[in-house]
Order: C-alpha cells, then sequence, then structure tokens
C-alpha cells in the first residue's frame, strides 16, 4: 500500500495533462480538512527550475491578480505584479492558490480570468506554469467562504483525505514520493480524440448529462468546459494505465480515472459516464488502424460510429502532422477495409457519415493520389453509398 494520501496520485495526473489550448496541467483545487498535509504535499514539488509559488488568498486583493493600473505612455494599462516574472526563467512552475476559501467575493471574481486564461493583466502565464489551489470546506475554513459557481467550475475538485494507517505507516517508512509521471503530447492528442468520440456517445444518448447542477456537497458540475476537462484528463489516464477499457473489466487502478472525472463533471455525470462505459464493446481504434484488432459487425450502430468517428479523426491528424506516410498508408487501407466489414453486414449508416466528410476535405483525393490500390475498395464501398458513388468516382484517378 502506497503511503500517498487519497488525492495526490490524481493531483500529479492532473498536472501532467497537456490542455488543448497548448499549457500544462488542468486546474485542480484539492479539498480537505486542516492538517492533513494538502500545502506540504504541493509545496514539496518544488526543484530546481521548477518553482513553486504560494499565495494565500485572504492576503491579497484583487490586484494582485488582475494588475495595478498605471497610466502608460498616455494610456491605462495594467502592470502584472511582481510574483508573475517568477515564472519567467524557467517557463514551468506552480502558482499554488492556498486557502482559497478565504478569499472574498472580489478576490474570486479576479480569479476568473487567471485559473481560466492564465492571464494577470495583459501578462500570459508561461505555459509549463500549472495553477493548483487548495482549500478547507467553508465550515471549517477561518473566516470561509462559499466558492462561487463560475469560479468552481474552471477547477477539477479532488477530495483529500489522510487516514490513520497511512499517517502511521508513513511515520515508520516514511512517505512515498510523488509518482513520477511524463506524458507525450502527441501520443496524448491522439488518446484524447479517442476520449472525445466516447464522450460525444455518451451524451448522443444522454443529452441531459451535458448541463448538470453540483449534488450536495460538492463543487464539480457538468458544462461543455468541465467535459473538456474530463476528456484531457481521461487520455492522461489512458497513457499512464489507469483508464478502462470500453467494456472489459476495470483495471486495479482505476480510482484515480473515476476521481478525476467526478471532479471534473460531478459525481451524477460520471457514474451515468461509467455505466455506459461498461456497457460498450468497441475495440481500441488504434488497435484497429494497426491490424491488431478487428471489427465486430454485430456492435451497435451507436458503437460503430464512435469507433469509426474516432479512426477517422486519427487518420486526418496523422496527415496534417506529416506522419510516416508508410504509415498512414497502411492504416488507410486497414479503416476502409473495416468499413466494407460493416457496410457487408447492412450497416452502412454506421460509417456513412465519417466517410462522407473524408470525401468532403479531400483527404480521400489525397489518399489515392497515394495509393492507386485503394480504388478497388472504394468502388466496392460506392455500392453501398449510393449518394458517395458519383463522388467517389470523379475523385478516383484515371
Amino acid at each position: 500500500m502506497s503511503n500517498l494520501a487519497t488525492g495526490a496520485t490524481e493531483l500529479m495526473l492532473a498536472m501532467q495533462t497537456p490542455t488543448p489550448k497548448g499549457y500544462w496541467g488542468v486546474p485542480v483545487l484539492v479539498w480537505g480538512a486542516p492538517g492533513t498535509g494538502k500545502s506540504t504535499f504541493i509545496e514539496s514539488l518544488q526543484r530546481d527550475g521548477f518553482p513553486v509559488y504560494t499565495m494565500i488568498a485572504s492576503l491579497h486583493d484583487p490586484t494582485d491578480f488582475n494588475g495595478l493600473p498605471v497610466l502608460h505612455n498616455g494610456r491605462m494599462r495594467f502592470a502584472p505584479p511582481e510574483w508573475v516574472y517568477l515564472f519567467e526563467e524557467h517557463g514551468q512552475g506552480v502558482l499554488f492558490l492556498d486557502e482559497l476559501t478565504t478569499a472574498p467575493p472580489t478576490v474570486q471574481a479576479a480569479l476568473l480570468r487567471l485559473v481560466l486564461e492564465r492571464k494577470v493583466g495583459a501578462h500570459s502565464l508561461p505555459a509549463g506554469v500549472r495553477i493548483v489551489a487548495a482549500a478547507n470546506p467553508p465550515d471549517i475554513a477561518a473566516s470561509g467562504w462559499e466558492l462561487s459557481p463560475p469560479l468552481a467550475n474552471r477547477f477539477v475538485h479532488l477530495n483529500w483525505r489522510l487516514d490513520g494507517d497511512t499517517y502511521r505507516r508513513a511515520l515508520e517508512e516514511g512517505f512515498a514520493p510523488p509518482p513520477a509521471l511524463t506524458t507525450d503530447p502527441e501520443r496524448h492528442a491522439a488518446r484524447a480524440l479517442f476520449w472525445k468520440q466516447l464522450v460525444a456517445g455518451f451524451l448522443k444518448r444522454n443529452a441531459g448529462m451535458a448541463f448538470t447542477q453540483p449534488a450536495e456537497d460538492e463543487y464539480a458540475f457538468a458544462t461543455p468546459r468541465s467535459w473538456d476537462f474530463a476528456i484531457a484528463l481521461m487520455a492522461t489516464c489512458d497513457l499512464h494505465g489507469y483508464a478502462p477499457r470500453p467494456g472489459e473489466k476495470s483495471p486495479p487502478n482505476i480510482q484515480p480515472f473515476v476521481n478525476l472525472v467526478k471532479g471534473a463533471v460531478g459525481s451524477g455525470a460520471a457514474t451515468s459516464f461509467l455505466q455506459y462505459l461498461r456497457t460498450l464493446r468497441i475495440p481500441d481504434p488504434e488497435e484497429v488502424l494497426d491490424g491488431t484488432a478487428g471489427v465486430d459487425p454485430n456492435l451497435r450502430e451507436d458503437e460503430l460510429s464512435v469507433l469509426f468517428d474516432t479512426m477517422g479523426r486519427l487518420l486526418q491528424a496523422m496527415s496534417e502532422d506529416g506522419a510516416d506516410k508508410e504509415r498512414l498508408k497502411a492504416r488507410t487501407r486497414r479503416f476502409l477495409e473495416a468499413a466494407q466489414v460493416v457496410t457487408r453486414a447492412r450497416k452502412a449508416d454506421s460509417v456513412y457519415t465519417v466517410l462522407r466528410k473524408l470525401v468532403k476535405s479531400g483527404w480521400m483525393q489525397q489518399r489515392l493520389t497515394q495509393d492507386a490500390g485503394l480504388q478497388p475498395i472504394l468502388r466496392d464501398l460506392s455500392q453501398h453509398y449510393e449518394e458517395l458513388t458519383g463522388i467517389l468516382e470523379r475523385l478516383t484517378p484515371k
């Protein structure tokens, strides 16, 4: 058993998550009782070239987060405070907002732009700076204030617990070091495509889960922004071995995945999504493209739609990134062969949408130019897609 508090692994996963906006780390708010080591753990992450700067919310006013208005060359601008430049030399670190529930509403309002856009006045924090906050529940915080919903929705919320047995073992053996995690941004982007399509499939069947209200004693709730957080976090968990596979038995170390999804979108939406995952039977899209897994045409149409949409997006992303041409050629052939299997099983509608997108974008024409051997497969597919017959014929080189 690890001598780490519950929440520590989840925090490290969140900090090692690249976001679509190009910066590192999904903003995290760690909740826990006083004296359980939240601040100590976060501040212990400091090392050479990776500073951790702590700000106690109640000791600052809004100008410390918005910048101080000054007149410059006849124009008003907001001068960033000195602490901002602490991160400039190394381009990374942690901005630690401690005791967040002691922040009055005016300070919470000032934090909205900093947490979401990572800006202080007109100054942007470096991409490698993570934003982490910690708080005691307002009912036990010194001069506590409730967290406003707009600010709450900008964080992933984690529960921090240090039970007696863990503390005893730590006294005897020492606390375990934080898990050393390194996330490859390119691999993360590929896995995020998969989880994005899974969430899209879930919301197609559960439209009411796109927006939810926080449950009692919770601060997380579902919005498009928090679902984006969840997708990025699920992709990170996937890369580091914490994520479940659709339809498969959950791995023993799934709890960080569960906690992060709940911390992003709330327990109601997370529980429904996890149940949806358990009902899916789709193979891994990348394994299908690499030829190590096949497509079962007996899958439901919604499952096939998620699978083929993901594969199509992966292929387009490979083309845009200038990936290995031979690998792209092989993956394209396997994608079209899988489409043949499904269309022959009279489930053409499951593939029609993604195939049409690939044709209309010009992507299919490029592939035909590079691999004339695809022509027979496309001609076969055109028999199942009457609306695409003319388009495919025009795209096929003579």
